[in-house]
C-alpha cells in the first residue's frame, strides 16, 4: 500500500506540476524553450541525434536548467523503452544513472532557484517515471485504486485532460496515458474511439514515429477494424529494413497484431501460420517483451487447435527466460490447465 500511495503522489504530482504551476517561474530567453522543445519532439519522433543536440545545447548555455534534465532522463527512457523493447539491461542501467543524476541535477537548481515553477514540473515528472518504472503498472490500476483511497477517480483523468490541452511538454504524454487509460478493458473510461481519434493526432504531428504508428494498429484493434488492422500490420512489416525507423526488433510486435487479429476472428490456423512464421524470422534475435509473447501466444493457438503436447512445449520455453515481463505467472498455469479462449475474446493486443 505505500509504494501504491508514493505511486498516486508521484502521477498526481507529475500532472499538477505541469498544468498548475505554484510559482513563477524565470523569465528565459525564447531560444532555451525552442531547443527544449525541439529536443523533446525529437524524443516522439525517435530521432535521438537531434533530441540529443537540442538537449545539450540547453546544458550548455542553462547547466541544471530543469528543462535540459527533463530532456536528458526523456532520451534515456525511450530508448530503454522504445529502441530497446526494455529488454536490454545495460540500457536500463544507463537510463537508471541518467534519471538519479537528472533528479540530482533539478535539485540542485531548485536549491539556486527556489521560486522557479519549472524545477517543479521537471523534478515531479521524473519521480513519477521513476516510480511507474519500479512500480510497472498501468494508469488505469492506479486510477482503479483512487477509487478506494480517495473516492475520486475523476480527478485522475480530469487533470490529464488538462494537460492535453494546456500543457506545453507534457500534452503530447497526457494523450498517450489517456489512450492507455481508454483502451483497458471493464472500465468506465473504456472508449477506444476515442483513443484512435487521440492517436491519429499524434501521428500527424509525429509521422516518423513507428511506435505512433503501432498504437493506432492497437486502437484500431480495440475498435476491432481488423481489416485495417490487417492493412496496417501488414505496411507496418514492409516498412522494417526500409524505413531506418522502423527497426528489426519490432519485427514480432508486427506478427503479434496479425495473429492476434486472426485468433479475435477464430482463424486459429491462420494464427499459427503466423506465429510460427514470426517465430522463424526472428530466431536470430536476442529475446524481447514482444517475441516472448509470441511464444506464449503460439502455445495458446496450439491447444486451441488441440495439440496440447507442442503447446506444453511453448510454455516451458517460455519459463526458460528471465522474467522480465511477467508471462511466467500466466505459462505456468497453462501447463496445469489447456488454453481455451475465454467468452469475452482473446483478450487485447499487447502483451498482458
Amino acid at each position: 500500500m505505500r509504494k501504491l500511495l508514493h505511486l498516486l503522489a508521484a502521477v498526481c504530482l507529475l500532472v499538477t506540476a505541469t498544468v498548475a504551476p505554484a510559482r513563477a517561474e524565470l523569465s528565459l530567453p525564447d531560444d532555451v524553450m525552442h531547443h527544449a522543445t525541439v529536443g523533446i519532439n525529437g524524443v516522439y519522433n525517435l530521432d535521438f541525434d537531434t533530441a540529443q543536440e537540442n538537449i545539450a545545447w540547453v546544458f550548455e548555455h542553462y547547466p541544471d536548467h530543469p528543462f535540459a534534465h527533463f530532456g536528458n532522463a526523456m532520451i534515456a527512457w525511450s530508448r530503454y523503452e522504445y529502441e530497446f523493447e526494455t529488454s536490454d539491461d545495460a540500457q536500463r542501467k544507463v537510463f537508471e544513472k541518467i534519471l538519479d543524476d537528472s533528479i540530482a541535477g533539478i535539485k540542485r537548481w531548485i536549491k539556486q532557484y527556489p521560486n522557479d515553477s519549472n524545477g517543479y514540473m521537471g523534478i515531479g515528472a521524473l519521480y513519477g517515471l521513476r516510480a511507474m518504472f519500479n512500480m510497472r503498472n498501468t494508469v488505469i490500476k492506479v486510477l482503479a485504486k483512487i477509487v478506494a483511497i480517495k473516492g475520486d477517480p475523476e480527478k485522475g483523468v480530469q487533470y490529464l485532460n488538462l494537460a492535453r490541452q494546456k500543457a506545453h511538454f507534457t500534452a503530447d504524454s497526457s494523450k498517450l496515458i489517456l489512450i492507455e487509460v481508454q483502451n483497458t478493458r471493464a472500465s468506465k473510461y473504456y472508449a477506444p474511439e476515442k483513443s484512435l481519434e487521440y492517436i491519429r493526432q499524434l501521428r500527424a504531428k509525429f509521422p516518423k514515429n513507428p511506435l505512433m504508428h503501432y498504437v493506432e494498429i492497437i486502437c484500431l484493434y480495440e475498435t476491432k477494424n481488423y481489416d485495417e488492422v490487417t492493412a496496417q500490420a501488414n505496411q507496418f512489416l514492409t516498412l522494417i529494413g526500409s524505413d531506418k525507423f522502423y527497426k528489426e526488433i519490432y519485427i514480432p510486435r508486427a506478427y503479434t497484431a496479425l495473429a492476434t487479429t486472426q485468433m479475435a476472428q477464430g482463424n486459429f490456423e491462420k494464427a499459427r501460420q503466423l506465429l510460427e512464421e514470426s517465430k522463424l524470422k526472428t530466431k536470430h534475435q536476442e529475446p524481447s517483451r514482444w517475441g516472448v509473447w509470441n511464444e506464449l501466444r503460439l502455445g495458446q493457438v496450439y491447444d486451441v487447435l488441440g495439440e496440447r503436447e507442442k503447446a506444453i512445449a511453448q510454455y516451458k520455453y517460455v519459463l526458460m527466460f528471465k522474467d522480465k515481463w511477467g508471462f511466467d505467472e500466466l505459462a505456468k498455469s497453462l501447463l496445469k490447465k489447456p488454453y481455451t479462449v475465454p467468452a469475452d475474446g482473446v483478450g487485447p493486443l499487447p502483451p498482458q
